[in-house]
């Protein structure tokens, strides 16, 4: 029995029915999730019930997860993961693989055994990119550099490739011991001057030796 006035019961009758719809938390566990990960089914004291992802439950819940559910009437959201009993990973996403972006005034990434990223691109823009490995291995159908100074400096440099084409506008090489090179075939096309300056050169064939010109000049 409801005493006071009609105002009084009026806003006691309001109170009650807005505490009955007040949204409620509890804890659940995951007991299924869909493809896409939005939506999943968790079981709260015993019923299984149809739960969305909050879009700040950033952690993606996996089948047997503990997590924090807020329900009011039939819409229930998932609001954190608290516990995994499963395997020790987790997967930052958006609810629906969403587009995310992490910004900040320094980020930091670390794996103690892997870092891995993949996509079907990849893109890093930086005023300066530095890479420091005792080991980098490029492995891929093509790569291109555009740069305005290309600078390698390294105790051992080898290149093995099928076919191997260099073109420059000028070209300049520096050996300061010994150049080797071992061919099955050469063949050098020059359509100006060439010169060679050396103290002492040998020239050795095994079958013939021609020289042709208009004029062959020696001494």
């Amino acid at each position: 029995m409801v005493m006071g006035g009609p105002l009084l019961q009026k806003s006691l009758y309001t109170t009650i029915a807005v505490l009955d719809q007040a949204p409620g938390m509890a804890f659940g566990r995951i007991v299924d999730c869909d493809q896409n990960e939005a939506t999943v089914t968790v079981e709260i004291a015993g019923v299984a019930r149809q739960a969305q992802m909050a879009t700040g439950c950033l952690i993606r819940p996996i089948v047997d997860d503990r997590v924090l559910t807020v329900s009011q009437g039939d819409e229930t959201f998932i609001l954190q993961v608290l516990e995994r009993i499963g395997p020790n990973y987790a997967t930052l996403a958006l609810p629906g693989h969403g587009n995310l972006a992490i910004e900040g005034e320094t980020l930091s990434l670390t794996g103690r055994q892997r870092l891995a990223l993949k996509g079907a691109r990849i893109d890093l823009q930086a005023k300066a990119l530095a890479f420091l490995a005792d080991r980098t291995t490029w492995l891929g159908q093509a790569l291109t550099a555009i740069v305005g100074r290309f600078h390698v400096s390294a105790r051992s440099h080898e290149t093995s490739t099928e076919t191997l084409i260099e073109k420059s506008v000028n070209r300049t090489t520096i050996v300061d011991q010994t150049d080797s090179l071992r061919a099955q075939m050469r063949t050098v096309k020059i359509a100006g001057v060439t010169s060679e300056t050396a103290q002492s050169k040998v020239i050795a064939v095994a079958d013939d030796l021609r020289m042709d010109g208009q004029r062959i000049t020696m001494g």
